[in-house]
C-alpha cells in the first residue's frame, strides 16, 4: 500500500485480538483525529474495542508511531472503502476513504467504478479524482468525484418598445428664462413602416444531467408575446411589430396602439403646439396663440380663438372661429365652419362653407358659401376663383366688404413668368444633354476621359437632375393656374338675399361698387363689363 503522508491508522487481526496501529504525519501534515478512528469502528461494526486506549494511542501516535491491542475480538479484516456522499441535489458525489486491514484488500479504479455504478452514478465521473486519491492515499480527506452539469438557466421573453412610454409634457425654458409652453414633447410621432416595438424571445436555457444521469431542467421562462390593436402588423421573421399608417403610438396596459387621428380634449397649455403627421380631433378650444397643424384633417367641436390651424386635408368647425385678428386658418381641402369671424387668414384649397363671415380675410380655390340660417358676409375680403354665394352681403351700415371672384392678377402673371422660366429651362437642358453626348462619344473614343472632363461630366449630371426638378415642379404649377383660369370664365357673385352699398366686388382686375341694395340677384363678368342679373 502507498504510505498516507498524513496521520493514519491501520488495524490487525491477530490470534490474540484486535491491534490499532497508529501512523505519525509525515513533512508538516496533520495529525490523525480519534474521531475517523471511533467512525470506523462504528462503521464497520467491530466491537469490544477499548475507546479510552484508542483516544491514548492515537495523541501518542501524533509524534511515533505506536501499535497497541485494543480488543480481544478477532473481526474479519476489512478492505480499503470509501464512504460515498451524494448531495441533496443529487449533483455532487463525494467521497471519504478509510484504509484496509493490514493485508486486506485495497481498491482499485475498476473497483471505484463499480462502487459509483451500485449507488447510481453514472453521469459526471471525475476519474482524474480517482486516479488522484490512488496516487496519493489521502485517507479521512474529501474527494469530489462527481459532478452533476448543471442547467443553463434561460431568460423571460421581453418587448422593447421604440417609443417613449412615459410621456410627460414638459414646457421648454428659453434662454431669456421665460418658458415655452407651446413646444411639448407629447406625442409620440411614427410614419408608415416604422417599428414600434421588437419583440426578444425567451431563452430556454438548457438542460442539464445529475450525478444518477436523470435531467436537470432550468427553470421556467416567461414567453412574450406582442399585444396590439389596428393600424400595425408584424414582420415575417415575428420579431417586429410595424405601423401601418402615418400617426402617433401610444402604450396602454402592455398593449400598442397607433392610430392616424389625434384625440384631445383642448389646445392650450397642457398640450402645446400640435404638429401631426394624421388628422386631430379636438373635442374642446384651441385658445389663442396656439397653433395646430395636421398632414390629414382637423375637426374641432368647441371655438378656434386667435390660433393657427393648419391641414393638408379638410379642416371643420363645429362651431366656429373668432379670431381677434389673429387666426390664421390653412386647408388644402374645403373647410366647414359655423362661422368666421375676424380671422385673419382663412384659405382653402377647396371649398369654403360657412354660416356667416364677418370681417375676416377669406380665399378659396372653391366657392364660397354663406349659406346657413344666417348666410352672411359682411366686412373684410372674400376671394374665390369660381363663385361666392351668400344670403346677404354688407349691411345696412354700409360696412365696407369686398368680395372677389376669378383669378387673381398675379396669378395671370405668374403664368407668363412659368412660361419664360421654363423655355429658358428646356433650353439649358438642350445644352446640357449636348455636352454629356460629346463627352460619352470622347469616352468611347479614348477608353477614358481626363480628370478635369470626369469633373465636367459629374457636374453637367447634377445640373441635369436639378433641370428636371424645376421642370418637373413648374410644369405642375402652371397646369394648375391653367386651371384656375379656366374656371374663372364662370366666376360670379350670387345673393339669395341682399347686397348693400358700400360692397365691392372685384372680377379679375375690374371692380364694381354696389350703388343701391339689390336683391335675389348675381353679378357676372359679360365681356369687358360686370353685369348684375336677377334671379
Amino acid at each position: 500500500m502507498e504510505k498516507c503522508t498524513k496521520g493514519y491508522f491501520e488495524f490487525d487481526t491477530r490470534q490474540d485480538g484486535l491491534y490499532l496501529t497508529v501512523y505519525p504525519p509525515q513533512q508538516g501534515e496533520p495529525a490523525l483525529d480519534a474521531g475517523e478512528v471511533l467512525y470506523y469502528i462504528e462503521k464497520k461494526n467491530i466491537y469490544g474495542c477499548d475507546i479510552t486506549l484508542i483516544g491514548d494511542t492515537v495523541k501518542k501516535g501524533a509524534t511515533q508511531e505506536v501499535t497497541v491491542k485494543v480488543s480481544d475480538e478477532t473481526p474479519y479484516p476489512v478492505s480499503e472503502f470509501g464512504d460515498y456522499r451524494i448531495s441533496h441535489d443529487t449533483m455532487t458525489l463525494e467521497a471519504v476513504f478509510y484504509p484496509p486491514f493490514k493485508g486486506a484488500v485495497e481498491l482499485t479504479y475498476e473497483e471505484i467504478q463499480k462502487d459509483l455504478k451500485n449507488i447510481g452514478v453514472i453521469s459526471g465521473i471525475s476519474e482524474e479524482a480517482i486516479r488522484l486519491f490512488l496516487l496519493e492515499k489521502r485517507y479521512f480527506e474529501t474527494y469530489v468525484l462527481a459532478k452533476g452539469t448543471k442547467a443553463r438557466e434561460g431568460s423571460d421573453g421581453y418587448i422593447e418598445y421604440t417609443f417613449n412610454t412615459s410621456l410627460k409634457p414638459t414646457p421648454k425654458m428659453n434662454e431669456d428664462g421665460t418658458v415655452d409652453f407651446h413646444t411639448l414633447e407629447n406625442v409620440n410621432h411614427i410614419k408608415s413602416g416604422d417599428v414600434v416595438a421588437i419583440l426578444h424571445p425567451e431563452d430556454r436555457g438548457d438542460n442539464g444531467t445529475d450525478i444518477l444521469g436523470r435531467p436537470v431542467y432550468p427553470r421556467k421562462v416567461k414567453r412574450a408575446v406582442f399585444r396590439y390593436g389596428k393600424n400595425m402588423e408584424v414582420s415575417e421573421d415575428k420579431l417586429k411589430l410595424i405601423s401601418k399608417v402615418d400617426g402617433h403610438v401610444t402604450l396602454e396596459n402592455d398593449k400598442v396602439f397607433v392610430s392616424n387621428v389625434l384625440e384631445l380634449v383642448d389646445v392650450d397649455a397642457s398640450t402645446g403646439d400640435i404638429n401631426y403627421s394624421g388628422s386631430v380631433m379636438i373635442k374642446g378650444n384651441v385658445l389663442a396663440g396656439f397653433s395646430v397643424k395636421a398632414a390629414g384633417d382637423i375637426s374641432v367641436s368647441g371655438i378656434v380663438e386667435g390660433a393657427t390651424i393648419i391641414a393638408d386635408g379638410d379642416i371643420t368647425f363645429n362651431r366656429g372661429v373668432q379670431g381677434m385678428n389673429k387666426a390664421v386658418i390653412k386647408a388644402g381641402g374645403n373647410i366647414v365652419s359655423k362661422f368666421i369671424e375676424s380671422a385673419s387668414s382663412v384659405e382653402a384649397g377647396g371649398n369654403i362653407e360657412a354660416d356667416s363671415i364677418l370681417h375676416s380675410k377669406v380665399r378659396a380655390k372653391g366657392t364660397i358659401k354663406a349659406s346657413g340660417r344666417n348666410g352672411l358676409i359682411v366686412g373684410g375680403e372674400v376671394r374665390s376663383i369660381c363663385l361666392v354665394e351668400a344670403k346677404n352681403i354688407g349691411n345696412e351700415m354700409g360696412t365696407a366688404t369686398v368680395v372677389g371672384v376669378g383669378v387673381d392678377p398675379a396669378a395671370k402673371k405668374r403664368v407668363d413668368e412659368l412660361k419664360t422660366s421654363l423655355q429658358k429651362l428646356g433650353d439649358s437642358k438642350i445644352q446640357l444633354n449636348q455636352i454629356m453626348t460629346a463627352l460619352r462619344k470622347k469616352q468611347e473614343i479614348e477608353g477614358k476621359l481626363a480628370p478635369d472632363k470626369v469633373e465636367l461630366q459629374q457636374k453637367t449630371m447634377r445640373n441635369l437632375v436639378m433641370i428636371e426638378k424645376d421642370l418637373t415642379e413648374q410644369k405642375n404649377e402652371l397646369e394648375q393656374l391653367r386651371q384656375q383660369l379656366g374656371e374663372d370664365v364662370n366666376a360670379r357673385v350670387r345673393v339669395s338675399g341682399n347686397i348693400y352699398v358700400g360692397v365691392k366686388l372685384i372680377f379679375g382686375e375690374q371692380n364694381y361698387f354696389i350703388k343701391e341694395k339689390r336683391t335675389f340677384c348675381q353679378f357676372v363678368k359679360d365681356k369687358a363689363d360686370i353685369k348684375w342679373q336677377s334671379l
